[in-house]
């Protein structure tokens, strides 16, 4: 835990401090905590939260074999 002296908030070496902790996951979710925000919603590095343009796996087997179930027959 930081024992020392912060910057002024808006000052130039408080503006440079932010840069490199909002660059630093790790900083950034170590400075949220001790600020008191909700750290379990925001994101940090890697986990972006989102899909992606990979696709999620799947079964196709049994995807075909229920696919008159899924949709119904068609006459």
């Amino acid at each position: 835990m930081f024992q020392g002296r912060t910057p002024d908030k808006g000052t130039k070496q408080w503006v440079k401090n932010e840069k490199t902790i909002n660059e630093n996951p790790v900083l950034k979710k170590a400075r949220d905590h001790t600020e008191g925000f909700n750290t379990s919603k925001k994101n940090y590095g890697s986990s972006h939260g989102g899909k992606g343009s990979t696709q999620r796996p799947t079964n196709h087997q049994a995807y075909a074999d229920n696919w008159d179930r899924i949709f119904g027959k068609k006459d």
